[in-house]
């Protein structure tokens, strides 16, 4: 699952990719992240006002593979921000 989202996302933002597997080791079989804007800015090393746009960067361009919505913020802790990561096997199941 993490290399083929890593296929798709701009190579400069690998590390943020990979930061966010490393913390949410479930996100391979869940496909799904749950988290705030300041723990992502904390494991990705900006603050959390920087998390939409960073989110925006990495996903423009993942053709669906990854994919996030920002819901309401939590009290200190930003916005909350769900991401979804799509993958299409060949031969395997569909999730999306």
């Amino acid at each position: 699952m993490t290399k083929a989202v890593l296929a798709r996302i701009p190579k400069k933002y690998e590390e943020h990719l990979i930061a966010l597997f490393r913390h949410f080791p479930d996100a391979s079989e869940t496909q799904t992240v749950e988290s705030t804007a300041a723990y992502l800015g904390l494991i990705w090393h900006c603050g959390p006002e920087e998390v939409p746009r960073l989110l925006h960067l990495m996903t423009v361009r993942s053709r669906g593979a990854m994919t996030y919505r920002i819901g309401d913020p939590q009290c200190c802790l930003g916005a909350t921000i769900q991401i979804q990561l799509t993958i299409d096997i060949p031969g395997g199941p569909h999730h999306g």
